[in-house]
């Protein structure tokens, strides 16, 4: 029996699985579903509070399975050529369960018995389990009804209240601490297609983190929760993105607040910088804030106006979002931060500089941080009237870099190269196309990711202007990760990837001339992806790179 509902709002019509029958796919919706890219997906749509059994049935009906979670970082998922799946029935996007209240079950419940609503806490062990179909927003919440305000699992990402726990595991995303998932994860339960999912734990935890879904659909994690000081802080300060060597000082000078040492699974965190704990380091251009401000809402706006008008008294193009939590006030959390000698943050004046506290105001910050992104992901799918589909992409290599300014800067330097390349192309294609640059993400000395997001946008039946356009924005990104390449591998710091996992890793092979031209780590992870992809079912894997699906170098 197959019982039809809308799991939840957005999930439109679709399969909601309640027993373990036979699934007739052909017979579902088709998914409504989209990329980041305007990339519509071709599959039906099956949403399931048993991930493991849909999962089954697909596999044994000879379905594609496409796992859709909370499609908050989808760039690229539906993109698979048509030809690989001409040998199954069809593709069917299978969807966790969500629940406006998660479940709370008993703490031994099997991680693989575990539905994609539920939760198990372990508060002796400090862990927790979460079905797949939840948000990192309801673990935390749950963790702070049954353990306590100030415990949380440390998954830091900005969509925390929207991308699914099942989605962040195979993608692997880190948010502003720059922490892999698996850096907390104590086992994953893993849905191939046999009668029950495969446990991942320790080394193995890579072959589902960051894959994307191409080895297997996650049905439930098993995590490690930590306490946080219970004051959470916002600090912005002006910068101009130019200035590399300002903003390279203040990173390394800000460097020891930044580093964390994770404690025994349910104990307190610490830094090395004493109360005070700086758990991101964000940028936000001030072309993104001004967009921003045209679409926010109050109290959003009115902030992001002060912040505006902080750049301009500033003479800065740029803002460094600073975050963390402190026993101290906000006032106080300035003067721990502040460099005695020079009354300045890492060489950074404090003068119009604002600061943000627990709760509401946090909220505010947040709203401001994350809706400039948000703005310019919406802009890059959205056709406007009287212009073809916009075309867009982004940088994502993230960078660890050793306790030197120098290499900082070269990193730095490197972006503030592109920018100047792009803005150059803009004013190339003024009056044919129209090139927006929006610059955010991540500064933190453990891994320097600042996205920059280009988008085109081309008046109807001006495609080959459009297509020469992308062109060349393609060629100024593969000559920015080449510089990377260079900067880190000169200056010793390390590329560990990006924050699309795999997908990442082979933008940067291809962007380096192939994996022969990778450092040793990076082309050990890549042949470990290959492996792993080559031995998953090809109802998952039909959707890897061909670098991946063959021996191709």
């Amino acid at each position: 029996m197959v019982l039809w509902s809308a799991a939840s709002p957005h999930d439109h019509a679709a399969c909601l699985v309640m027993t373990t029958a036979s699934i007739d796919f052909s017979a579902l919706p088709e998914a409504e579903l989209t990329d980041d890219s305007g990339r519509r997906l071709v599959a039906r749509l099956c949403v399931s509070a048993d991930i493991a059994h849909a999962v089954a049935e697909a596999v044994r009906q000879n379905w594609a399975v496409m796992p859709a979670g909370g499609l908050t970082s989808a760039i690229g998922s539906y993109e698979y050529a048509v030809e690989a799946t001409s040998r199954f029935a069809g593709v069917v996007a299978i969807r966790p369960r969500a629940a406006a209240m998660p479940e709370i079950v008993a703490a031994d419940i099997p991680l693989d018995r575990l539905a994609s609503h539920q939760i198990a806490i372990d508060a002796a062990a400090g862990l927790i389990s979460a079905g797949a179909g939840l948000t990192f927003a309801q673990v935390n919440a749950a963790l702070a009804e049954q353990i306590g305000p100030n415990v949380r699992v440390l998954i830091d990402l900005t969509s925390v209240a929207s991308a699914f726990v099942g989605g962040v595991v195979a993608t692997g995303g880190m948010g502003p601490m720059r922490l892999l998932p698996s850096q907390i994860i104590d086992a994953i339960s893993l849905a191939e297609g046999g009668d029950l999912p495969r446990l991942i734990t320790g080394d193995d935890l890579d072959l589902v983190e960051g894959m994307q879904g191409w080895t297997g659909m996650v049905t439930a994690v098993r995590l490690r929760f930590f306490e946080v000081p219970s004051g959470e802080f916002g600090l912005v300060l002006p910068v101009q993105g130019s200035d590399v060597d300002t903003m390279a000082g203040l990173l390394v000078y800000l460097r020891r607040w930044t580093q964390i040492a994770l404690p025994a699974p349910g104990g307190r965190i610490a830094g090395e910088g004493g109360e005070t704990v700086l758990n991101g380091i964000e940028l936000v251009s001030r072309d993104s804030l001004s967009a921003f401000v045209t679409l926010a809402e109050e109290p959003a706006r009115s902030k992001a106006e002060g912040l505006l008008q902080s750049c301009d008294y500033a003479g800065a193009d740029m803002l460094a979002c600073l975050t963390g939590w402190s026993e101290l006030s906000i006032d106080d959390v300035l003067m721990s931060l502040l460099d005695p000698e020079t009354e300045t943050i890492g060489g950074v004046m404090i003068d119009f500089g604002v600061g943000f506290s627990s709760g509401a105001e946090m909220e505010t910050f947040r709203a401001i941080r994350e809706g400039a992104p948000d703005l310019a992901r919406t802009r890059a799918r959205v056709a406007r009237p009287g212009k073809l589909k916009p075309w867009s992409s982004s940088t994502d290599v993230n960078i660890a870099f050793p306790a030197d300014s120098s290499a900082a800067a070269a990193i730095l330097d490197s972006y503030a190269d592109y920018r100047q390349a792009i803005r150059a192309l803009s004013r190339e294609l003024d009056g044919a196309v129209e090139v927006e640059l929006s610059a955010y993400g991540h500064l933190s000395p453990v891994g320097i990711d600042p996205h920059h997001r280009v988008t085109l946008v081309a008046p109807e039946g001006a495609k080959a202007a459009l297509a020469a356009a992308r062109l060349a924005v393609a060629a100024n990104k593969r000559t920015l990760i080449h510089d990377l390449l260079f900067a880190a591998q000169r200056h010793g710091a390390t590329i560990t990837g990006g924050e699309k996992g795999v997908p990442s890793l082979v933008e940067i092979a291809r962007a380096a001339g192939g994996e022969g031209r990778l450092p040793p780590d990076l082309k050990a992870r890549l042949n470990r992806a290959r492996k792993a992809v080559m031995a998953a079912p090809a109802n998952f894997s039909f959707r890897a790179p061909a670098e991946l699906r063959s021996d191709h170098h």
